[in-house]
């Protein structure tokens, strides 16, 4: 156990001198739980939870997906039909037994399901990050652009141990 923990923490820190968009701008966007940042450019794609005036997840639609283009003015600009569909999109299905919680799929990594629920006032999306359920907090995607259709080559994901609340960080190939 001691030795996993060891491991986990020299990827951590290697991923994080390894400089993935440290000059990208972070978004600070109202009710965030998760954003995308791609070796491309420093646009972003935000994920933000959609909640009701009384309080509480928008149980028709609970995350909204738009694009912050720091490239240009820092504007918000919304995913194309292209982009929703096969990207950046999500799918949220309620959670049997947990009202206003949601299990939400970004449509190109279905497999890795995320859970969306409010935790003290406030939204949080929550998946296992190497193996520890963790608060996610963002990807960074490695992307070649060579081709005709740019491909991800490699995700970093990073999160808070849900237990400790110290980082955690993992990448694979998807």
């Amino acid at each position: 156990m001691r030795q996993a923990a060891a491991r986990l923490a020299l990827l951590a820190a290697a991923l994080l001198l390894a400089g993935f968009g440290e000059d990208f701008p972070v978004p600070h966007e109202p009710n965030q739980i998760f954003y995308v940042q791609r070796s491309l450019n420093s646009n972003t794609i935000v994920f933000a939870a959609r909640l009701r005036p009384a309080g509480g997840l928008d149980a028709k639609s609970p995350v909204d997906v738009y694009w912050r283009r720091y490239n240009d003015e820092g504007e918000r600009k919304e995913l194309s039909g292209i982009e929703r569909s096969l990207a950046f999109g999500v799918k949220a299905d309620p959670v049997a037994g947990q009202p206003g919680s949601f299990m939400v799929r970004v449509v190109s990594y279905p497999d890795r399901p995320a859970l969306l629920r409010m935790a003290g006032g406030a939204p949080r999306l929550e998946m296992k990050v190497a193996g520890e359920p963790s608060r996610l907090d963002h990807a960074y995607l490695e992307v070649d652009d060579s081709g005709s259709v740019p491909h991800v080559r490699q995700v970093h994901l990073f999160g808070y141990s849900l237990a400790t609340g110290k980082p955690v960080s993992e990448s694979f190939t998807p």
